[in-house]
């Protein structure tokens, strides 16, 4: 027994499962995206500062020179959550060529410093020491946590071991940590002092006033830290950051309320008579609108909770995944739950659900009641048009010149199925050109990712040594563990002269890389060059970069051959941001002049000496190996040959192998290898060794999971969207089976039927998937706008995406309607003509 017209809602939701159960999993995936969305960028906002903490330290100001008044006005402030005196002690020679520099802070001082404890922890007390795994082997090989180790005839505890650093390793010189925590600045006048502001202030204007405190060459300032705290003053990176997440997020709920709306209004549809006799027993349109909105309020009730608990767990699913991946070596995302973030996206979520339940709800109210009851509402007078057909005729036949009719008769229907592909498409579209510029800005994996060991001359190696004798690098390549080996040179510099045609508009803004020359009678363009030197290895690995040529070490030499990488990184001054592309447009064929000397050569001496002529044999749209070059200049690549021809007789003495980079077959053989590398280098004390393999499987481990996280966004969106039109359609030609059974009595055939739906579907893929695409190029840009903040680079049509996206809609445009035809055909041709929905 009802009690009260209200518990209609309860009631007709439940007699609905099937579409209460899809209306509310709709809800749920969308909360579930929007909140997922937001924790995610909160949660790598929040592994990039730990990133910044320790590779640069957790302070975010760093005072030099410190004397009493500065640390007693720091002490004093409520703004400093934590600050630490630091001071560099003596360098101490632990082995010939390898040093230790001593750093002694406070407790507070070793917190704030970019020092990451791999094993064990801080020093406490007098006496205690860390140091970095490579430099403990060298003191004392036996040495563990806790251990007493002899330092420059001193004995300490050994409280930590340190993460190895790949440049302390190439410098020899390591660090060691010491605590002390009764500095005492009249004695230490080189005293330094990190500064950590507390959460609870304005970071920015703290930052602001701190650095008031003393003058501006003693004042450091951790930028990357501050900035990912969004302290900086010049955040546009950022800024265009929060803009993409906005345009997404937004897209987002766009596609929420569609799909919502779509359910409430073939709900309201499916129950116009029902409606209409609650009006004739005196219901009003208020209480009919109440009834709509309740049941949406149901909805949200049990939909936005179970949204934001399955994205709490698909944030901390990813964070779980990331870190197999990763090994415990990287942290991509730091999974957390923000209140803020979760109470946003169901506030977004709830304002979603009830703007899509307002139309309906609003057409509910509005319902005749003998109009419902008599289902006369169905029937729309239509203004009578003559559409001559003829293309459709000609290539479809009378179903599709009738299909197409369909769908231009019922326009409201039209929009809405049409919104709701044009939706979808856009969703895939919008995602997918976020995918592609991510990884577009994300660094590219190379070669040199797939090096494990590599081997190099000592800096304070013996005078006229320069590179590795020909005996040691013959026994490393030799191993049997190394399946491959590369020599590594010394870039060369050049001054060098191009075409003028060879000229990038961007390049021409960014001052002091393009200079105007006159060589050889004609206007050229001078620019430096860096040349990286390859061995033939390191040149057949570079042929899976090739953008266009061909790279063969015969042709290289005979023709003083070169190959240009097409990818340069340069800072423009004037838009504040990095420039991501090639230094010149050259091809196959052009010529270079390059001067021998080094590129601080000035146009107007250019050609006063030996210049040589080479020839682009190959360009390159990446850098095969890390380029250590300078990124302002052509980036060019040559055989060992090739150089020594085109420079002078002294530089020609000097170019050989300084390292020799290897990659393993097997992993696991690691410790055998490292063994082995080591037996032969100690043969040769200016020989080193670095072993390579954590920092590259971080690298790589991060960049997989950037694909993966991308890929299975994109991927959930395609569902959504495919979702999406299957339900339109479906729902569409479901409640038109009076109007196909009328089709059949008057002598349309089930063939004929099914060709003519089968057409309605693809018409409405074709139009939603043009309108869509045109969308979603537009979104594409914006986006690009907000994330070139950060960095310049090109931006195209994203045809990729419109391709695939044009093609599933049509292919979902054609799946969708087989499920209803079916249905169709087995319904009773009288049964279906009485029936009113």
């Amino acid at each position: 027994m009802l009690n009260n017209y209200k518990q209609l809602t309860g009631r007709y939701l439940k007699a609905n499962k099937k579409r209460t159960i899809l209306t509310i999993i709709g809800i749920i995936l969308s909360v579930a995206l929007i909140s997922s969305i937001g924790l995610f960028f909160k949660g790598i906002q929040l592994a990039q500062i730990d990133e910044a903490k320790n590779s640069y330290g957790s302070y975010h100001i760093m005072y030099n020179n410190v004397d009493k008044d500065l640390l007693s006005k720091i002490q004093n402030n409520p703004k400093v959550a934590r600050n630490g005196l630091i001071v560099n002690g003596q360098k101490i020679e632990v082995q010939k060529g390898v040093k230790l520099g001593e750093v002694i802070a406070t407790d507070k001082g070793l917190e704030l410093l970019p020092y990451k404890i791999k094993e064990g922890k801080f020093p406490e007390k007098e006496n205690d020491v860390a140091l970095e795994k490579w430099t403990l082997k060298i003191i004392d090989k036996n040495a563990k946590v806790g251990s007493k180790i002899t330092i420059a005839g001193k004995e300490y505890t050994l409280t930590g071991i340190l993460d190895d650093n790949v440049k302390s390793q190439m410098d020899n010189e390591g660090v060691i940590l010491y605590v002390n925590n009764s500095i005492d600045l009249s004695k230490e006048k080189e005293a330094m002092l990190a500064v950590e502001i507390s959460s609870k202030t304005s970071l920015r204007t703290a930052v602001r006033e701190l650095k008031e405190l003393k003058d501006q060459k003693n004042v450091h300032v951790n930028s990357f830290l501050v900035s990912l705290q969004g302290g900086a003053e010049k955040d546009s990176g950022i800024m265009g950051l929060y803009t993409t997440i906005a345009i997404i997020i937004g897209i987002v709920v766009i596609s929420t309320i569609a799909v919502i709306y779509n359910s409430f209004h073939i709900s309201v549809v499916d129950r116009i008579k029902q409606f209409g006799l609650l009006r004739a027993v005196g219901t009003t349109p208020k209480q009919i609108r109440k009834i709509v909105f309740r049941e949406a309020s149901i909805l949200a009730l049990i939909g936005i909770p179970l949204g934001l608990l399955c994205g709490v767990i698909a944030i901390y699913g990813i964070g779980f995944t990331f870190k197999i991946i990763g090994k415990d070596s990287v942290q991509f995302v730091k999974p957390s739950i923000s209140p803020g973030i979760l109470g946003i996206s169901a506030l977004v979520g709830l304002v979603a659900i009830y703007i899509s339940a307002f139309l309906p709800a609003h057409f509910a109210g509005k319902i005749s009641p003998l109009v419902a009851i008599s289902s006369r509402n169905s029937i729309n007078k239509e203004k009578i048009k003559r559409r001559k057909s003829f293309i459709f005729n000609k290539l479809m036949g009378f179903e599709g010149s009738l299909a197409y009719k369909n769908i231009k008769r019922n326009k409201k229907r039209y929009r809405i199925t049409v919104f709701s592909i044009i939706i979808s498409v856009l969703l895939f579209i919008t995602f997918k050109s976020f995918m592609d510029m991510s990884l577009q800005i994300s660094s590219d994996l190379n070669e040199s990712q797939d090096i494990h060991f590599i081997v190099y001359k000592n800096r304070n190696g013996e005078e006229g040594k320069y590179g590795i004798e020909d005996k040691f690098i013959k026994d490393l390549s030799n191993l049997q563990s190394i399946d491959k080996s590369y020599n590594v040179y010394h870039n060369i510099e050049f001054a060098s002269a191009i075409e003028k045609s060879a000229e990038i508009p961007e390049v021409k803004e960014i001052e002091g890389v393009y200079k105007d020359i006159k060589y050889e009678g004609k206007d050229r363009t001078f620019i430096n060059s860096s040349l990286a030197v390859y061995d033939n290895n390191a040149l057949e690995a570079s042929k899976k970069y090739l953008a266009s040529g061909n790279i063969d070490v015969d042709k290289l030499n005979s023709e003083k051959g070169v190959i240009v990488i097409n990818k340069n990184r340069m800072y423009m001054e004037k838009k504040k941001k990095s420039y991501y592309g090639t230094a010149a447009s050259l091809k196959v064929g052009d010529e270079i002049f390059l001067k021998s000397g080094d590129n601080s050569e000035t146009p107007e001496v250019f050609g006063k000496g030996k210049v040589e002529k080479v020839k682009v044999m190959a360009v390159l749209e990446n850098d095969p190996f890390n380029f250590n070059g300078p990124q302002n200049g052509l980036k060019l690549i040559t055989t060992e040959k090739v150089a020594k021809e085109i420079v002078d007789k002294e530089r020609a003495k000097h170019i050989e192998p300084v390292k020799v980079a290897m990659k393993l077959k097997d992993l696991k053989n690691e410790e055998a290898v490292q063994g082995e590398i080591e037996e032969i280098i100690k043969q040769d004390g200016s020989l080193k060794m670095i072993n390579s393999i954590d920092d590259n499987r971080k690298m790589k481990s991060t960049m997989l999971m950037v694909q993966i996280l991308m890929y299975g966004f994109v991927t959930v969106i395609s569902l959504i969207g495919s979702v999406n039109i299957i339900n339109t359609l479906t729902t569409n030609i479901i409640l038109r089976k009076r109007e196909f059974a009328a089709l059949k009595s008057i002598g349309l055939t089930q063939k004929g039927l099914r060709k003519m739906i089968v057409l309605e579907g693809l018409f409405y893929g074709i139009f939603g998937a043009l309108y869509g695409s045109i969308l979603g190029t537009g979104v594409s840009y914006l986006m690009f706008s907000g994330m070139s903040g950060a960095r310049d680079f090109a931006w195209n049509i994203p045809w990729n995406a419109i391709i695939i996206a044009v093609v599933c809609s049509l292919a979902i445009g054609y799946l969708s309607v087989l499920s209803p035809l079916a249905r169709i055909k087995k319904d009773n041709l009288i049964e279906a003509i009485k029936d009113e929905h």
